[in-house]
């Protein structure tokens, strides 16, 4: 996988959770830099990687309804075959509610978020974020493991 791939898959993946919903709200790209370091390095790759991460606030939509749109964006990417990599009943039944899960094969994480506007009316406002899994910087490969079969 490549940046351009990555993002591509990551953009995909918040469409799957936001083209449904209702009411529609508007993404709104927010957040750190797109491409950045590799933060999960406990797999011993090269220490040059990169990963991408889209974080997106949902505007537009009231505020009560915030709760809402996080639990369409589970449902979504429940629908799509993701999995939960953690998030429990507790944590989405409550008037904030999150959820973070993966997709498979791929490995793509994401989250939905409700985070506190006004906690007395209720009222939230959803975020969305995918962060992909590490790749190479453009220019480099990965190198060949000298235990690996070498095929002639």
């Amino acid at each position: 996988m490549n940046e351009q791939q990555a993002i591509d898959r990551a953009e995909e993946i918040i469409h799957q959770a936001v083209d449904g919903m209702s009411p529609k709200p508007t993404l709104e790209h927010t957040g750190p830099e797109t491409i950045g370091p590799c933060i999960a390095r406990d797999d011993h790759g090269p220490d040059d990687r990169l990963q991408v991460t889209l974080f997106y606030k949902l505007t537009g939509v009231p505020g009560a309804e915030a709760k809402n749109v996080v639990l369409q964006a589970r449902d979504a990417w429940l629908k799509q075959g993701h999995t939960y990599n953690s998030s429990d009943e507790e944590d989405m039944s409550g008037p904030y509610p999150w959820v973070s899960m993966r997709t498979e094969p791929d490995d793509f994480w994401m989250e939905g978020i409700t985070g506190v506007l006004d906690r007395a009316k209720g009222e939230g406002l959803a975020t969305l974020k995918v962060t992909s899994p590490c790749f190479l910087p453009p220019g480099k490969v990965t190198p060949v493991h000298p235990a690996a079969p070498q095929t002639p």
